[in-house]
């Protein structure tokens, strides 16, 4: 079984669409490091601030200073000291001031009125000679924006980092996707159309072994390419990133908004979720694709097919908005594209099948594993009874 195993591998990588298509995915792997690292608002306003003169992050601040216990008193002191940034840069005439996204989006978070306001009142204070404090502007309190209560208070970190680390997830996962499907796409369709079956299926192990063999192979190329760029992924994100903030928990992530989150987790806790439900889905994307293989001659057919079916539920759920047909889409692993948006999905009281996070998130993995164990099966029953 072992040698059946090699020798389908060797023929998988071997085939020039499928060492192209491997090739060219790595080729844009760095192009997603390129737009969603070095390209992210927060590269770009280190950059910019660095070049303007001042501290290019709050990393050592947010580390030494405002990590811990999120608190109302920690947010005042946040605010306050962003405040005084500001008003300290328009006492100075300073015309282009450093742009801080932990900062901003705290202040956009907290503040009772619109951030814009808050600053075009702190111009005016400046112009009189003045300051606007703390204490003369109005702030929401956790309670106020909603944060979800537990047994310990929540704990705050370095989190802007993070978000650029979910995002980039949701691009890699897309590009996994289509490579799971390229590699898929030719495992029985290209003997179907090389008219190769008809010498395969009549050897010793044709109808048996050799199947499984072919099955096993996919499956060990898909999950080694997602553990390769997920490995990749995250050495790239700790060499360009302070990755401090790994253990706030994801309620703080003001840029997710995921306020009301029902599980104290921390961010890696989060991440490490997040890969579980992206391998769960190729695997899903892997045995959709081989089945159409199987039913199909040829392999530019598969691959159009299979992508159509892919991206089939994102375009429905965009028609079908309510009831329990929205709820089915969600089911899918394209869904798994937008971390902020399929969490926010899995703990809402309407949006999905049940109000429990963890029974949300084990029906889909139930749902996808059963499916991929389905189409495995059926596809080896129909190898197995292909008719000359």
């Amino acid at each position: 079984m072992t040698s059946l195993i090699k020798f389908e591998l060797g023929k998988i990588l071997r085939n020039r669409t499928v060492f192209g298509g491997i090739v060219v995915g790595c080729l844009v792997l760095l192009g997603i490091f390129f737009v969603g690292y070095h390209y992210s608002q927060l590269s770009m306003s280190e950059a910019s601030n660095k070049k303007k003169g001042f501290e290019k992050s709050l990393d050592v601040i947010i580390d030494e200073k405002y990590s811990g216990e999120f608190t109302d008193e920690k947010v005042k002191m946040i605010l306050s000291d962003s405040m005084n940034n500001f008003q300290e840069n328009e006492e100075q005439k300073v015309v282009n001031k450093p742009f801080y996204p932990f900062y901003w989006e705290m202040g956009d978070t907290f503040f009772s009125k619109d951030a814009e306001n808050v600053y075009s009142e702190m111009i005016e204070q400046v112009n009189k000679g003045q300051r606007l404090t703390i204490e003369d502007v109005d702030l929401y309190s956790l309670d106020e924006v909603g944060f979800k209560k537990f047994d310990t208070p929540l704990t705050l970190g370095n989190y802007v980092p993070w978000t650029d680390l979910y995002r980039v997830l949701g691009y890699i996962y897309a590009l996994l996707s289509i490579i799971t499907i390229l590699v898929s796409s030719i495992v029985f369709s290209d003997d179907n159309s090389k008219n190769i079956n008809q010498i395969l299926l009549v050897t010793k192990y044709g109808r048996n072994k050799m199947i499984f063999a072919k099955l096993i192979a996919t499956s060990i190329i898909t999950v080694s390419l997602f553990i390769i760029f997920q490995l990749v992924n995250i050495g790239v994100f700790s060499t360009m990133y302070d990755m401090s903030g790994w253990n706030s928990d994801i309620q703080t992530n003001l840029s997710l908004g995921l306020f009301d989150f029902p599980l104290q987790y921390n961010h890696i806790q989060i991440y490490f979720l997040i890969l579980v439900m992206q391998l769960v889905g190729i695997g899903f994307v892997e045995s959709v694709t081989l089945l159409i293989s199987a039913l199909m001659h040829s392999s530019m057919s598969v691959l159009a097919v299979s992508l159509g079916v892919y991206i089939l539920p994102l375009l429905l759920v965009q028609m079908i908005k309510t009831g329990v047909g929205n709820k089915i889409l969600y089911l899918f692993p394209i869904n798994n594209l937008n971390v902020q948006n399929i969490l926010g999905i899995l703990y809402s009281k309407d949006a999905f099948f049940f109000h429990s996070f963890f029974i949300n998130i084990g029906f889909i993995f139930i749902f996808q594993l059963l499916i991929r164990v389905g189409m495995q099966l059926y596809c080896f029953i129909y190898i197995k009874h292909w008719k000359f």
